[in-house]
């Protein structure tokens, strides 16, 4: 006769064994409990969160599945508009540079300098001895191998804004004297934090002799500024971008009469922090697959040999758009979105490990079909990094919220948006989004849970 499970006898077999084995045996056993509890403990405070409560009840004494649906019907544009403000930044861009998916960048700097101490140590026995100008650099972007002409112009008139928001604009100019300061065939070396110029004596005299005598320049920030209003910088040839800091500085030296004294003083005048400046930028993208993309208007990735592009420096942003995904909600039950990812790959061939880096971070934004800003969704960072086959390297962005709205039908017009994080300094780097391969390519990829 068969007796129900429940009442069937429970048989407990043991191994006689020797009593220091057994005490032995029961350490272990002993051991292995206490082990166990510890790990319940542990588990039930990790899983003791707010994920699990938003998760609704499944009943799975019926059938309980979970399906992953994969949408490949995702289309990009690419956004340009034709200003930016320059003059926040901490830091100036300098450089001469032509990519063939960004373009030609033309960067140059316009800054004036600050007079922080009138203690020069210049009396009317000091001799001047040489000037210079120390353009320190922070970093750099593409090669750094080719000479390139480095010009220095005086301006010829003071910083002014020229606008009630005390900000300088991308596209505005200043005159300057018609011949340059001096120019001079450089290298910018990684290894070396900075370019040294000499400048021609004639500059530095007239200078020097200001900070002699009755006049006393150097004793006001404003009187030197008006005699002195600052320097443009230009790059002629094939150059890096580079980042030009604020502590750049012209150097004078000088020294007593030579029967009294041969050490060389040093008297520094740096831009500083709270001198007026900003980067002048122009972008021709001629040649490149965005040629003939107009400004504030989207240019879908199918008229730009199906690629976008999110770049600081050309002003661009991407657009991206799911397609319908009203049907995933035409369904006879409940369930529930888990998860929903998108995955973006970066075009193969436009970027590389050292010289041209990829971008690896931007803010994620949703918006209207207008493309007017809505809510800040999150900052997606490079997920994986492919530097061999440039295959692998892609941003997986979680947007389960939109994709609620998307399927919804509540916001079928929204998109979304990817612009370059805005940093205290100029992000060199760009993004170029473009199809590598079936097995990396664009797509959405969500989790749902069916509910009963």
């Amino acid at each position: 006769m068969d007796i129900p499970l429940e009442n069937r006898p429970v048989v407990l077999l043991f191994n006689l064994v020797p009593l220091e084995s057994y005490r032995f045996e029961t350490k272990n056993i002993m051991k292995s409990i206490i082990t166990f509890c510890l790990l319940v403990l542990i588990l039930s405070s990790c899983y003791e969160n707010s994920f699990l409560e938003e998760i609704p009840e499944v009943d799975l004494e019926d059938d309980f599945f979970i399906s992953k649906v994969e949408s490949t019907d995702i289309t990009y544009s690419s956004y340009f508009q034709d200003s930016m403000v320059t003059s926040t930044k901490e830091t100036f861009l300098l450089g001469n540079n032509t990519n063939e998916y960004r373009g030609t960048v033309r960067a140059r700097p316009y800054f004036e300098f600050e007079i922080t101490t009138s203690n020069t140590g210049i009396d009317d026995e000091t001799v001047l001895d040489s000037i210079v100008f120390v353009l320190k650099i922070d970093g750099s972007h593409f090669d750094t191998l080719p000479e390139f002409d480095l010009t220095i112009y005086q301006l010829a008139q003071r910083l002014e804004y020229q606008n009630d928001d005390e900000v300088f604009y991308d596209f505005e100019t200043f005159p300057t004297y018609a011949s340059p300061l001096v120019t001079k065939k450089v290298q910018y070396m990684p290894s070396q934090d900075s370019i040294r110029i000499t400048l021609p004596m004639e500059f530095g005299s007239l200078l020097f002799e200001k900070a002699k005598g009755s006049e006393k320049l150097f004793e006001s920030n404003e009187d030197f500024l008006d005699f002195f209003p600052g320097f443009m910088l230009e790059v002629s040839g094939q150059s890096p971008l580079m980042l030009v800091s604020k502590e750049s500085y012209i150097s004078i030296y000088h020294k007593a009469p030579l029967e009294l004294i041969e050490e060389d003083e040093e008297y520094k005048i740096s831009i500083g922090d709270y001198a007026l400046g900003y980067t002048h930028i122009e972008v021709d993208r001629s040649g490149t697959p965005f040629s003939a993309a107009p400004n504030y208007v989207q240019s879908p990735a199918t008229e730009s040999q199906s690629l976008a592009i999110a770049d600081e420096l050309g002003n661009s942003a991407i657009r991206i758009d799911l397609g319908d995904l009203t049907y995933l909600g035409d369904v006879p039950y409940d369930y529930y979105i888990s998860e929903a990812n998108i995955y973006i790959p970066v075009k193969r061939g436009t970027y590389d490990r050292k010289l041209n880096t990829p971008l690896t971070q931007f803010d994620v934004y949703v918006i209207d079909k207008n493309n007017n800003t809505k809510s800040y969704l999150s900052q997606a960072t490079l997920t994986s990094f492919d530097d061999i086959f440039q295959e692998a390297t892609y941003f997986k962005i979680p947007i389960s919220a939109f994709v609620k709205s998307q399927i919804s039908g509540s916001r079928q017009t929204d998109g979304l948006w990817l612009e370059v994080t805005a940093g205290t300094s100029f992000n060199m780097g760009y993004l170029i989004v473009g199809e590598n391969s079936t097995q990396y390519k664009s797509k959405l990829e969500i989790t749902i849970i069916p509910l009963n």
